[in-house]
């Protein structure tokens, strides 16, 4: 589960990236390859490329906003009640140190 979202954070980040550093003068560039420059009348605006990015940016990051307010909570549950008894034990081991540390 969490390979999916590193993997989700990771495609996010360039997905910025990538809307960040093509801009309109840029976008002509990667069109190119497919035959429309968008410099023709009926050919699509030089802005598509910015536009595609930014939309596959805003859903990627309205997923992980969602990730984080409904998946995030019950993962740590999860977590926690795995580990319950290696947490008590540091805080217990903490809270000895503390006490012989200030006597």
């Amino acid at each position: 589960m969490v390979i999916r979202y590193a993997m989700l954070v990771a495609l996010a980040a360039a997905s910025v990236w990538a809307l960040f550093d093509v801009s309109a003068a840029q976008a002509p560039m990667f069109l190119v390859d497919a035959g429309q420059t968008g410099s023709g009348p009926t050919g699509p605006s030089g802005d598509f490329a910015f536009w595609l990015l930014a939309c596959v940016a805003t859903l990627i990051t309205l997923s992980l906003c969602r990730f984080v307010i409904f998946g995030l909570p019950s993962m740590v549950d999860g977590w926690f009640q795995e580990n319950k008894h290696w947490i008590y034990t540091l805080i217990g081991g903490g809270l000895l140190y503390a006490v012989f540390h200030l006597m």
